[in-house]
């Protein structure tokens, strides 16, 4: 047989399994394309709901009701109700805090001082830090054993301030770095500041005069405060006061638009102050034939509450 002859079919033979397989390959991967296909149609998106009503990667309640997963759960505005909550119909055009009607309250009323807070120091300056301090403290002793004389608790007098700091002079000096300025320490300042409460306001006057003498040129009177001993006997009033004033306003505005006032939501108080009232400051001392007490004036005290308030809108 010739060999040629014998080879030919061979080769055809070769090439006929070759693609044999080759659809046997495409078959296959076809089978597993649909397969995946399928598998895919019959599992619901992740939080549709599914035949037997729970929502795929969401939260079943056990009733039947499903609540969709989420990366973001919407916050609810702080202090506001829950049903100004963000929910499924959330306009965000529309916040939470644009709903009913919002408003502010104050109540204010004025009362005679019965406290005064007084700001007394000393200031000493010498040449050495022994010196001054040592002024210092001889003149606040004198100071303190006065203003105890006039009536004041030992408990009604707290130091608030003490101070050692140098003074200093700029001169100008040459060395080899060229001319320049450069401090020098000429001396030494030692303040020592107390605060004290006088609780009589009749006997302010007398601690300030008697204090300013015992401290002599050293005495510093920074500043007098006037308050009340105890703002809360007046809080319940204050406090009605501003919620009347919220209800009037909430009344006016609901009338002027042509909707029904609705019912308190949310109270809160934003602001309660008990303000200090500053008075004229320096003690003065005149001589006129004889010793005259300071004239210091007390005045009154304001005291306040505001409280912001939500009213809904009826229907």
């Amino acid at each position: 047989m010739d060999i040629k002859t014998f080879r030919r079919p061979t080769a055809w033979l070769l090439v006929a399994a070759l693609a044999v397989f080759s659809l046997a390959a495409v078959a296959c991967a076809d089978s597993s394309t649909n397969d995946e296909a399928s598998a895919n149609a019959d599992s619901p998106a992740i939080g549709a709901p599914s035949v037997d009503g729970s929502v795929s990667g969401g939260l079943n309640t056990g009733s039947g009701k499903a609540v969709a997963a989420s990366s973001f759960d919407a916050p609810i505005a702080i202090g506001a109700p829950a049903e100004y909550g963000f929910s499924s119909s959330y306009n965000p055009q529309v916040g939470a805090t644009n709903s009913g009607i919002w408003v502010t309250g104050q109540g204010t009323i004025e009362i005679p001082a019965d406290v005064a807070q007084v700001s007394i120091g000393v200031e000493s300056r010498e040449t050495t830090v022994s010196e001054a301090r040592q002024n210092a403290a001889e003149a606040m002793e004198s100071v303190l054993d006065a203003i105890k004389e006039n009536g004041v608790s030992e408990d009604d007098i707290v130091t608030t301030n003490f101070n050692i700091y140098p003074q200093t002079v700029w001169v100008e000096v040459s060395d080899s770095l060229g001319r320049h300025s450069e401090p020098r320490i000429t001396g030494y300042t030692v303040s020592n500041t107390v605060q004290v409460t006088v609780r009589d306001i009749e006997n302010l006057s007398p601690v300030v005069d008697t204090a300013a003498t015992a401290g002599g040129d050293l005495i510093r009177i920074n500043s007098i405060q006037f308050t009340v001993d105890d703002s809360s006997v007046y809080g319940e009033q204050i406090r009605q006061m501003a919620a009347a004033e919220a209800l009037a306003k909430a009344d006016v505005y609901a009338r002027a638009t042509g909707v029904t006032l609705g019912p308190l939501v949310y109270l809160t108080e934003i602001g309660s102050s008990v303000p200090m009232v500053a008075a004229a400051p320096r003690a003065e001392m005149a001589m006129d034939g004889a010793f005259k007490s300071s004239p210091i004036s007390s005045g009154d005290v304001n005291l306040s509450v505001t409280v912001q308030a939500v009213f809904a809108i009826g229907g």
